[in-house]
């Protein structure tokens, strides 16, 4: 019967700490992955009121309020579009899904028939998570929506 050596259990601790130590530097931050993700979910929801403005003839807009709350509406503010995902008015509050990540100012973009930009256009919104921010453009004219 064989036990395990003084040598083994080292090298195990070894291996184990250099592991550790290329985690804390491979693995991104968590406010980073969250902003990310909130940034892609806004760009997705932007692109959606601008193909609804085209497929409806209506004005379509997002309306971001500073700090961290979002309608995608149709028309006017007070009438929030559904989600096409869950069936629920669009009037998103960021903290819900992305904790710390915040709408660093007020920001309304809205599109024509055309999908172009009738209020924001050459506009964006900025994305906070502790030291991470991430931007999203709405193009002058085009409405092509840029950004993570």
């Amino acid at each position: 019967m064989r036990g395990i050596t003084a040598v083994e259990v080292i090298l195990s601790i070894a291996l184990l700490g250099i592991m550790a130590i290329a985690a804390v530097f491979l693995v991104p931050p968590v406010g980073s992955v969250r902003v990310e993700a909130a940034a892609k979910q806004v760009r997705s929801d932007i692109e959606y009121a601008r193909q609804n403005a085209m497929m409806t003839g209506q004005t379509s807009g997002v309306q971001f309020v500073s700090g961290g709350a979002y309608t995608v509406y149709q028309g006017t503010v007070s009438t929030p579009l559904l989600s096409p995902l869950t069936g629920q008015t669009m009037v998103v509050t960021l903290s819900t899904n992305y904790p710390s990540t915040t709408i660093s100012g007020n920001f309304t973009v809205e599109f024509d028939n055309m999908g172009n930009p009738t209020t924001g256009g050459g506009g964006s919104v900025t994305l906070v998570n502790g030291s991470v921010s991430k931007t999203i453009t709405v193009t002058q004219n085009t409405g092509k929506v840029t950004g993570p």
